[in-house]
């Protein structure tokens, strides 16, 4: 099949990340084109590869060799970009976040109307080894129902001093990893979201936002993430726990998951409580011999995570282009994320947010 020929708006350091991966799928991709406001960036990427290099977003969306373009540039601008280069008739992979308010949204649920099968969103973070293989594990039964997860993403205590740390530029927490860990937790909670709790915090941030995130998500099927971001924490919790009724994992560090379950088949004995006194010793319930398993496994595939994200949602994007095959970021999901962080904000009104 032909290769598709794409162009990457906004050529900062994770649109330098997107020219490198996707390029280098080079029987599915072509880079044609960068487009920046910055000079010394323009001339990196015709250096790197020999490419053309635009600093007018009407000349980079002219060309007609670019079938596909990446939108990379700053957070408050990724829907009116994205609008742009639908209209000129690209088809768009829309970094996070891909909205900053309730109007984005709207826009961009009418845009995906307005040009079907051309609006792609780029959560790549779905595809992390470590996440996948958490739920293929929840996938099997063998944690029983599942009732509560914690997602951390804690930076060891960093003072990140760039445009991420100002609120106007569409930086802070919420926005940038809060995008990919609330995104893990709706696949976690498969269904409507019920509630949410949330609180945010400035601890040792340089600028004005926030970059210490609580939020609590409760599904309407019972099922609770309790998820964490942070910039201020010394001391990282384990990155995922899921607590099951019949067992749960533990992955520390993305490379290990630690597990203790039931063994398959095993039923309790049926036991009614008592409202009589409990006897002077035991009758605590832990009586009763329940076959534990328990073990530790190397998370699957063991590969570079940063990497692997990036080729996954390439390839799936190729063959969601190029064959027809479904895209498994669905658009609803990326617009439900954005609707989560909507609330948050709304929640923590006190921070002055980007419009």
């Amino acid at each position: 099949m032909s290769t598709i020929g794409f162009g990457v708006w906004g050529l900062g350091r994770i649109g330098f990340v997107h020219c490198k991966h996707f390029s280098n799928e080079a029987e599915m991709y072509e880079l044609v084109a960068g487009c920046d406001t910055d000079p010394s960036k323009l001339d990196k990427l015709r250096d790197t590869y020999r490419c053309a290099g635009y600093n007018r977003p009407e000349e980079f969306l002219a060309d007609p060799g670019v079938e596909l373009a990446v939108i990379s540039t700053r957070s408050t601008d990724h829907t009116a970009h994205a609008l742009q280069a639908l209209a000129a008739g690209k088809y768009v992979l829309l970094e996070k976040p891909i909205a900053m308010n309730s109007d984005d949204i709207r826009k961009l649920r009418d845009a995906d109307k307005q040009y079907p099968g051309k609006l792609f969103f780029l959560h790549n973070h779905r595809f992390e080894p470590a996440f996948e293989h958490i739920r293929r594990i929840i996938a099997s039964g063998i944690l029983g129902n599942v009732e509560q997860v914690k997602i951390c993403r804690h930076h060891p205590f960093r003072r990140r001093p760039d445009w991420q740390a100002i609120l106007r530029c569409g930086g802070g927490q919420l926005n940038n990893w809060g995008s990919h860990v609330i995104d893990h937790a709706l696949q976690f909670i498969g269904g409507p979201v019920k509630d949410v709790w949330s609180s945010l915090k400035r601890i040792n941030a340089v600028g004005d936002a926030e970059n210490h995130v609580k939020v609590i998500i409760a599904g309407e099927n019972g099922i609770v993430v309790d998820l964490e971001i942070s910039d201020a924490v010394a001391l990282p919790g384990p990155y995922c726990i899921v607590y099951g009724n019949r067992g749960s994992l533990i992955c520390p560090d993305q490379k290990q998951i630690h597990l203790r379950y039931i063994e398959q088949g095993f039923e309790f004995s049926k036991v009614v409580a008592s409202p009589d006194s409990p006897p002077l010793t035991g009758g605590f319930g832990d009586e009763e011999k329940i076959p534990w398993r328990q073990e530790t496994i190397a998370v699957e595939p063991a590969v570079n995570m940063w990497e692997h994200v990036e080729t996954a949602i390439a390839r799936h994007l190729y063959r969601a282009l190029r064959e027809g095959v479904p895209f498994p970021i669905a658009n609803a999901d990326a617009l439900e994320v954005v609707r989560i962080i909507g609330l948050v904000k709304e929640q923590n009104s006190e921070f002055k947010w980007s419009q």
